[in-house]
C-alpha cells in the first residue's frame, strides 16, 4: 500500500510540474515517472509474491527517486517534505524487509 500511495503522489507531484513548468520534460521528471511506474510494479510483486527482495526493491525505487530534489543546498520546503513523506511511506517497507524470509 505504501507503494502504491507512493506512486499516486508522485503521479500528483507530476500534475503539478508539468502544469507549471514552461519546460517540464527534464531528467527529474523522467526520474520520477520511472520511480513511479516501477512503485506500481513492486507493489504487485510485495503482494502477490511478498519476499525480503521484493521489499527492498521498493526501498531501492524509493530511495532513487529522491535523486530528484538535488543536493542539500538547493533545497526548499518542498524538497524537506519530499524527503518526509518518502522516509514515513518507507517504514513499512523496512518493515516487510525485516520480518520476510529472504528468497530461497
Amino acid at each position: 500500500m505504501a507503494l502504491l500511495f507512493f506512486s499516486a503522489l508522485t503521479a500528483f507531484a507530476l500534475v503539478g510540474w508539468f502544469k507549471g513548468n514552461p519546460v517540464p520534460w527534464s531528467w527529474k521528471s523522467l526520474l520520477a515517472v520511472g520511480c513511479a511506474a516501477l512503485a506500481v510494479t513492486t507493489s504487485a510483486l510485495v503482494w502477490s509474491a511478498p519476499s525480503r527482495s521484493h521489499a527492498v526493491l521498493g526501498i531501492v525505487i524509493m530511495l532513487a527517486s529522491l535523486a530528484r530534489i538535488g543536493p542539500p543546498g538547493d533545497w526548499t520546503w518542498v524538497s524537506f517534505a519530499l524527503v518526509a513523506v518518502t522516509f514515513i511511506l518507507l517504514m513499512p517497507l523496512v518493515h516487510a524487509a525485516i520480518v520476510l524470509r529472504s528468497d530461497d
